[in-house]
């Protein structure tokens, strides 16, 4: 019990992708967001072609799509880290639009 009593904000379960991690993840998914959206594709056809791209963000970062969700679901569940974790992606995809590099 004393050992829970110690455990801070910060400290991540190791079934959790780290706040780094996460945010490097959430600013690819945003931007692959941003490619579906810019094609005006009927909403079926939009939601197939941005699962593949999420499928692709998934693999090369070595990620299962398992894992992604029960991190988001830990993230949203605890709003402060959350904001953290959407500081950094905004702050991040704002850099990418002002040097025009939205890879």
């Amino acid at each position: 019990m004393a050992a829970a009593a110690c455990k801070g904000p910060e400290d991540i379960p190791e079934d959790i992708l780290p706040k780094e991690k996460m945010v490097q993840l959430l600013i690819r998914i945003h931007i692959a967001e941003a490619a579906v959206g810019v094609r005006n594709l009927p909403s079926d056809s939009a939601s197939k072609l941005f699962k593949a791209y999420q499928n692709e963000l998934f693999k090369k970062a070595e990620v299962d799509d398992s894992v992604y969700a029960r991190s988001y679901s830990y993230y949203v569940e605890r709003p402060e880290l959350m904001d953290q974790i959407y500081a950094a992606v905004v702050d991040s995809l704002s850099l990418r639009e002002s040097v025009g590099k939205m890879d």
